[in-house]
């Protein structure tokens, strides 16, 4: 049995009160539900300890305070998402609570206890997941703070985009491979309109995106080739542009945030042109290295970005960062980038970053490494990218412990031992994986990983077919080490079973599969189809 037990006094029986707005009913019905759960008598009895949900808007965006006394007990949230936040990070906090998964939660053991006040403010304004695993459920957005997956307004709404990124076809009209002339005074009008068109049909958007189509096709006319040259990067053209918009909005839309990229030819600052107010710029981290952490100046494509982020800081308070946390030519092979995670989501909150989006498997419903672990701890850093080393290691014990059942410990090792083996190398997100793992130590340790699967599979319970999904990594690798036609075969038939991706792009199809080559080559064997 669990006691409750606030500023030392044991708490028999609580009566839950809130506020009249929807959010703030919602998260007392949260709040009693999850109570009852954990063992403690929930009442409407006038004698019964009182606990309040409230807002409180001096509290700031997504903020929340718990408020304790002897006599009541009060989550107060800066608004609608900040009190239903901390009604979970209470529970998370003082009751052991964990949200893993949608329908894989952990309710903690030992007593309640609540002795002082805690509040908190997310470093990051904006906190965006893209793994289907997680951000398809609204209750497991709200529940680990992710704020920009559509969620109704009863529980708090949502950072709302009108568009999101790669967006000048759709504005002006001009569609992949190409990109408009920024310097056409009629493309700028077409974008303008676009613009008050989508934020006329929807007064909720908060922010909306006016950015370059993914390509490098940029407009090298007379009179944009003279912008570039004396702001010394293309940015400084797109930016231009972009504060034109943001300026013609302004006045009618105070609120509203005009988002554009920093990414790739626009990476570099501009030497004269600097954002609107109400421009954010999102700076994209694609060409970096990801076995080495981002602030570590020895990794030269880091170092690169590490100038970028400080010149952008020095220009513009208002920076979101587009991130990669796996590799998108490969989805399925381990992609060892945990300590990563944390040392780079810490590096962004420390360059005074606003808005997160760490780009995973975004078209994957379900992941054939450890997609769902990730899922969650990008989750947790974007909520608090300064925990500890040891608090983020607990977190990753914590999840797989109730993802992976009872031979956790063996994925453990796996995964700490994979990560050592890529030490000192560069590991991108377009890559083969033997070009940033050390191929002869994955070899010379075959036996002991195949060990290490086998137990975690023997011990998993009714979590063993979690355990043979996340296995689909070791077994690319091991095709790679060893070609075998039957193995393939038996390797496809799984993937196709659980409907695990192959990358951000398109699928393999089996009937002109060369399965007697390693995975990584039956592209060259079969034909691919594009988007499934």
């Amino acid at each position: 049995m669990r006691n409750l037990i606030i500023k030392g006094q044991t708490i028999p029986a609580v009566r839950i009160c809130a506020g009249e707005s929807a959010p703030e009913q919602y998260a007392a019905k949260e709040l009693g539900a999850y109570l009852a759960k954990l063992g403690i008598a929930v009442t409407e009895a006038d004698d019964a300890y009182p606990m309040i949900t409230a807002i409180d808007p001096t509290l700031g965006r997504d903020g929340y305070r718990i408020a304790v006394t002897e006599d009541t007990l009060t989550v107060f949230g800066g608004n609608g998402r900040g009190v239903i936040y901390g009604v979970y990070r209470m529970l998370e906090k003082f009751a052991g609570v964990r949200y893993y998964m949608p329908g894989l939660e952990t309710l903690g053991e030992g007593d309640i206890v609540i002795d002082a006040d805690d509040a908190f403010v997310p470093v990051f304004e904006m906190r965006q997941s893209d793994w289907q695993c997680g951000n398809t459920s609204v209750d497991w957005c709200l529940k680990n703070g992710i704020n920009h997956r559509p969620i109704p307004a009863e529980q708090g709404g949502h950072i709302k985009y009108g568009t999101f990124v790669h967006t000048m076809g759709r504005l002006v009209g001009v569609e992949e491979p190409h990109q408009p002339c920024l310097s056409d005074p009629e493309n700028l009008a077409k974008a303008i309109a676009s613009v008050r068109a989508i934020l006329e049909s929807d007064p909720s958007i908060s922010i909306i995106s006016v950015s370059q189509n993914d390509n490098r096709n940029y407009c090298t006319c007379e009179k944009c080739a003279a912008t570039d040259a004396r702001e010394g990067s293309p940015a400084g053209t797109l930016l231009r542009f972009v504060n034109a918009v943001a300026d013609d909005i302004a006045k009618d839309y105070p609120d509203v945030v005009i988002d554009t990229l920093a990414y790739q030819y626009t990476r570099p600052v501009p030497k004269i042109t600097r954002p609107r107010p109400n421009v954010c710029v999102r700076l994209c981290s694609i060409e970096c290295c990801f076995s080495h952490p981002l602030d570590d100046d020895t990794c030269a494509q880091n170092a690169a970005f590490h100038r970028d982020i400080v010149a952008w800081n020095e220009v513009c308070d208002r920076i979101y960062i587009w991130d990669y946390v796996t590799d998108f030519a490969h989805y399925i092979p381990t992609f060892p980038n945990l300590s990563v995670l944390r040392e780079n989501m810490r590096f962004y909150a420390d360059h005074h970053v606003r808005g997160m989006y760490p780009e995973g498997a975004h078209n994957a419903r379900l992941s054939g490494e450890f997609g769902e672990l990730k899922a969650y701890l990008l989750a947790k850093l974007m909520w608090n990218p300064y925990m500890s080393a040891v608090e983020y290691s607990n977190l990753i014990d914590g999840f797989m412990a109730a993802y992976y059942g009872e031979g956790w410990r063996y994925l453990r090792a796996y995964a700490d031992l994979t990560e050592a083996f890529t030490k000192g190398r560069h590991m991108g997100i377009f890559e083969y994986p033997y070009n940033y793992f050390d191929y002869d130590k994955l070899a010379a340790m075959e036996e002991t990983f195949d060990g290490f699967w086998d137990k975690a599979e023997a011990a998993a319970g009714d979590r063993a077919e979690y355990v043979r999904r996340s296995r689909l990594q070791w077994k690319f690798m091991k095709l790679e080490l060893h070609p075998d036609a039957e193995a393939g075969k038996r390797f496809y038939a799984e993937v196709t079973e659980f409907g695990v991706k192959w990358n951000e792009w398109i699928s393999v199809t089996a009937d002109k599969i060369d399965f007697a080559l390693p995975p990584s080559k039956w592209a060259e064997s079969t034909r691919w189809r594009i988007g499934q």
